[in-house]
């Protein structure tokens, strides 16, 4: 037992699987082997059932189907005696013969090999044939002859019919006996398939059993060896053991070199960990000197480990990057910034070339010089806004000038009040003919109220007329039933004619009807075409008075013409008012808005001045006490220079000279953008100061 044991554990696990594995798929070959055979006769048997059995039976229902249609359909016609609507028995019957007697060729021409069947097949289409036969012969005496002679042949087709129907019992009879025996013989096929099926399955289990008992007793010893020796590996990398313990590797199998290998590398990570330790120290080191602002200092010493050492060279390279860009001390940075916070702009870092500390102190440059002008441009604001003042009084004055025009508009006025009274005789004499006008509107419109009320009474006996229509579609539809009656109770009715007297009754009930719709149409009509000539005579009327509509028209019209005439006159003159009126207007309303707009305009740039100065006084910076405000090039405007323009007395046609006048809209509250520039003097600007 032990000598098996050791050959077990020099023996691999991968030899094991396929050994067992050999095994058990020769088992499983040879169990689908008997089953493939079994499942083939299965097979076969049910092909037996399924394509010739059950056609058999399919082709003698349907071949009894066609007998019973036959006998059916010519048995209808008997009843009937052939009536008109039901004499199409004879074709049906005929189709249904002609279908048996194919199928009876094809059963004969397929079953070549069993002579009794074809031999019986043979008597039935001969018996088939005479009973076809002595069904149309039993048909037509019945339709000729009459229910007597007809019920005599009735008696040799029934037996007929028996005799067809028990043969076709007996063949369906013996098939679907056949069928039931090969249903038998199928289900023991199949029962002997499932014990074989169960038989080698148990024999494939516990094959499968001992295999696996086995492997699971050789597999169980080698992993809980194997999985201690991890367990110990595994705590000495998480810090919980200083010591680690070598893994067996004393087997010949996968496990066994499995530990070999894990035991090499067990040695290569205690080396690279002690020396990653080492590292992780200096990197400490380097921390601690970063938190306290300087970046000179660099990792020396190589890691064993390729992606710490990766990492100490990409520490170094971001220390030497940090050193280029913000330098060798930060606290002398935090130093500066700290100094802007408290405004005072007078501090730099010295012995420092690097990137931060250059730009800081370029910034610190910066924003003495930008302070420096700041201040500059607040002095000379203070002092321009002072000369805006005066030249907003100089402003005030010249719109004053505006009003002397308004007076110039009177004698334009008496001018086009003459014309408007003569205009307002006129528009009298229009009112005149406008309510004329509105009369023959109103005769119009009650003219056009009778003809709609005329139009609606035609419209109600159209729908009576209408009505009376559909009692006469009524009427002919019932005729027509009752037409339809008459002629089925004359083909099946024998004595029983009497009928006819009923039915001749109500169509001549439904004709009187008829006669009296017509009637009652009749009167409609007239009254209709009387509503009509009614309608006809209001529409002259109408006529009538549109044409003195027209009359008025044209008079108001030539009244209209002699209004725009004189309109012109007065349009003449009323433009030349509104140019003159339009023009002092604006210029008035532009020269208050100046002179308003630019008064907020110089209270804002004083205190935007007044603003920039105590910013800049309140900041520390260098050059501070030594700024002067900037020369400027500006003329103040003397109010003397403004003239005002003598007043001319207006013509009769007033035209107007208007100086252009720049508008100036929507000022608000003005946004000051500094710039360091030197402020000169603008002719164009002066240039239009004056023409106020």
């Amino acid at each position: 037992m032990h000598t098996r044991i050791i050959m077990l554990k020099n023996f691999s696990v991968k030899k094991l699987l396929i050994s067992s594995g050999f095994i058990i798929i020769l088992f499983s070959i040879l169990n689908i082997t008997l089953n493939i055979s079994s499942l083939n006769k299965v097979e076969e048997k049910v092909n037996e059932k399924e394509y010739v059995i059950l056609p058999k039976v399919f082709n003698f229902l349907e071949l009894q189907k066609d007998v019973i249609q036959v006998q059916q359909w010519l048995t209808d016609v008997s009843a009937t005696r052939a009536a008109p609507g039901y004499d199409d028995g004879y074709e049906i019957a005929k189709e249904y013969f002609i279908a048996g007697n194919k199928l009876l060729d094809e059963m004969i021409s397929t079953e070549k090999d069993e002579s009794k069947l074809i031999s019986e097949l043979e008597n039935f289409k001969v018996d088939f044939k005479n009973f076809y036969e002595i069904g149309v012969k039993m048909a037509n005496t019945y339709v000729k002859d009459g229910h007597t002679q007809g019920n005599k042949l009735m008696s040799q087709l029934d037996p007929f019919s028996e005799k067809l129907t028990k043969r076709l019992d007996s063949w369906i009879e013996v098939q679907v006996k056949e069928s039931k025996e090969k249903a038998l013989q199928i289900d023991e096929s199949i029962s002997f398939t499932s014990k074989s099926l169960i038989i080698f399955g148990l024999i494939i289990i516990v094959l499968n059993l001992v295999v696996f008992g086995i492997l699971i007793r050789r597999v169980n010893g080698s992993i809980d060896s194997f999985q201690n020796g991890l367990l110990s590996f595994f705590k000495y990398l998480n810090k919980e053991t200083t010591e680690v313990s070598m893994l067996d590797d004393s087997s010949k199998d996968e496990f066994g070199i499995m530990s070999k290998v894990i035991n090499e590398n067990i040695v290569k990570t205690n080396s690279i960990i002690k020396n990653d330790e080492k590292f992780l120290d200096e990197v400490s080191d380097i921390v601690k000197n970063i938190n306290n602002g300087f970046l000179t200092n660099r990792l020396d010493n190589k890691a064993e480990s390729e992606n710490l050492e990766k990492l100490r060279i990409s520490i170094n390279d971001m220390l030497l990057h940090l050193n280029e860009v913000v330098g060798k001390d930060i606290n002398k940075i935090i130093e500066v910034l700290e100094s802007f916070s408290k405004l005072d702009f007078t501090n730099s870092i010295k012995d420092d070339n690097n990137k931060i500390p250059l730009a800081l102190n370029n910034v610190t440059k910066l924003i003495n010089e930008m302070l420096v002008e700041n201040k500059s441009n607040g002095l000379t604001l203070q002092k321009s806004s002072n000369i805006l003042m005066t030249n907003v009084e100089v402003l005030s004055s010249s719109s004053t000038q505006a009003a002397a025009s308004l007076e110039e508009t009177a004698a334009a006025l008496e001018e086009i009040t003459s014309n408007i009274g003569g205009n307002n005789e006129k528009i009298i004499q229009m009112s005149n003919y406008a309510n004329d006008l509105t009369v023959s509107a109103s005769s119009g419109q009650g003219l056009a109220t009778q003809t709609t009320v005329s139009m609606d009474e035609i419209n109600t006996q159209v729908n009576a007329i209408n009505d009376a229509i559909t009692v006469i579609d009524q009427i002919a539809f019932q005729t027509n039933i009752l037409s339809l009656n008459a002629a089925v109770e004359a083909a099946t009715a024998g004595e029983a004619g009497k009928g006819f007297a009923v039915v001749a009754q109500e169509v001549r009930n439904l004709a009187s009807r008829s006669a009296e719709a017509a009637k009652e149409i009749k009167m409609l009509v007239q009254t209709a075409t009387s509503k009509a000539d009614n309608g006809k005579n209001i529409a002259d009327e109408m006529i009538k008075g549109y044409s003195d509509l027209n009359e008025n028209i044209v008079k108001t019209l030539d009244l209209i013409k002699d209004v725009e005439d004189s309109s012109k006159e007065q349009l003449t003159g009323i433009e030349q008012i509104n140019n003159a009126v339009n023009g002092l207007d604006q210029q008035t309303q532009q020269n208050a808005n100046v002179a308003n707009q630019t008064k907020e305009i110089s209270e804002s740039t004083q205190f935007i001045a007044n603003t920039i100065v105590q910013n800049a006084n309140d900041k520390n910076f260098i050059g501070k006490d030594d700024v002067k405000p900037k020369k400027l090039d500006i003329k103040e405007i003397d109010s003397s220079a403004v003239i005002l323009g003598e007043k001319k007395p207006l013509e009769t046609k007033v035209k107007p000279k208007l100086e252009k006048i720049e508008k100036i809209e929507n000022v608000s509250k003005p946004e000051v953008n500094i710039k360091p520039q030197t402020i000169t003097s603008n002719k164009k600007d002066d240039d239009e100061w004056e023409s106020f």
